[in-house]
């Protein structure tokens, strides 16, 4: 290769070289002049929120101990609310046991008055029939003799005398 060449494709490249470096040049303060920009705006909010964030601390700052107490009545009230809890479900356990226990001494209170009621009902009426029999046995009986004294009676006093005809007649309407 010629020494001229040599130097026209060298010159060429410091050329490039140097259309790169004013290229980077440029980009680089267009970028420096956005930074800037975009850092005004930045510093601007900033400036806003610095009191926001001022008044975030000190209202944390003010209240982490009310926050802290809250924190632990919460923990204790679901303490409390779970050992109420167990307590109240313990005594709902033994107060279905009490009413199945209750339940069950009634059935055998109902059944033992069932059958005294039952036992009772048949002794009065076993009595009464046993009454009936004593007392109507002998009114039956003295209904009888009483009617059998009043016939005599009432045939003597009347001084008659069934006669044959009168007995037979009386025989044959019984028959």
């Amino acid at each position: 290769m010629p020494e001229e060449t040599f130097r026209w494709i060298i010159a060429i490249a410091v050329g490039l070289a140097t259309l790169c470096i004013v290229g980077m040049s440029v980009a680089m303060l267009s970028m420096i002049k956005a930074v800037a920009h975009l850092k005004g705006k930045v510093d601007h909010l900033v400036d806003r929120t610095e009191p926001m964030i001022d008044s975030v601390r000190f209202v944390i700052n003010e209240n982490a101990p009310k926050i802290n107490e809250i924190i632990t009545s919460a923990k204790e009230t679901a303490a409390n609310a779970r050992d109420i809890s167990v307590v109240a479900k313990d005594q709902a356990h033994r107060f279905a046991e009490v009413g199945r226990d209750i339940a069950d001494r009634t059935k055998v209170q109902v059944a033992r008055v069932d059958a005294a009621v039952d036992d009772t009902v048949e002794h009065v009426q076993e009595l009464g029939a046993n009454l009936k029999t004593a007392v109507m046995k002998p009114a039956a009986e003295f209904s009888g003799v009483v009617a059998g004294i009043r016939a005599g009676v009432s045939a003597y006093a009347h001084g008659m005398r069934p006669n044959v005809s009168r007995a037979t007649q009386d025989e044959e309407m019984f028959i």
